[in-house]
């Protein structure tokens, strides 16, 4: 049985099973590049695609470290997803407005949620409630997945979306999927 906790919307959350179907996701439609920046929510899809002989999982300092890594490893013809916090999306829009976007390179932005239901820090809540608007200034595409079931289908399509369509593709996990982020 899958361990679960009091997710930060008062519902019970699975610890993994969605970092497992999210990590079978990326691993169906040949993501290989993974890069990312430290976050407790999406630690354990990191574990699980670092240990998989086909990814190479990079730990970057900064977002737009992240996002240049996976620009640079498509273009090396490699697929590649950044994993990042909403906060991060603040961190990572120069690399994506002036580079990513204009030169239409594909990528998948894993966004774990923060600024949502649940959220403790006071200081998260104005980017993570902008992310999806400020994303669509820049015209990626967002998508949010509130639930295991949707985890598959919303992430297979976004890949599908970024790869075909040659532009970014975001996909914000919610704290009702997640349980996010927790005070200790």
């Amino acid at each position: 049985m899958a361990k679960t906790r009091a997710g930060s919307a008062g519902t019970e959350v699975s610890l993994h099973r969605w970092s497992t179907l999210a990590a079978d996701v990326l691993l169906e439609h040949r993501v290989h590049m993974i890069g990312y920046v430290p976050d407790e929510v999406s630690g354990h899809l990191l574990r699980r695609l670092e240990a998989e002989p086909a990814c190479t999982v990079v730990c970057c300092t900064r977002e737009e470290e992240a996002v240049a890594t996976v620009a640079g490893a498509y273009l090396g013809g490699t697929r590649g997803a950044v994993v990042l916090q909403t906060s991060g999306i603040g961190n990572s829009m120069n690399a994506l407005g002036s580079f990513v976007v204009p030169y239409q390179i594909p990528m998948l932005l894993i966004v774990s949620e923060r600024g949502g239901l649940g959220e403790f820090n006071p200081a998260q809540v104005p980017l993570g409630h902008a992310v999806p608007r400020v994303l669509d200034a820049l015209g990626v595409q967002t998508f949010s997945v509130t639930s295991e079931a949707e985890m598959s289908p919303v992430l297979s399509g976004a890949a599908e979306l970024a790869f075909a369509t040659m532009m970014p593709v975001a996909v914000v996990l919610t704290t009702r999927l997640t349980g996010g982020k927790t005070l200790r």
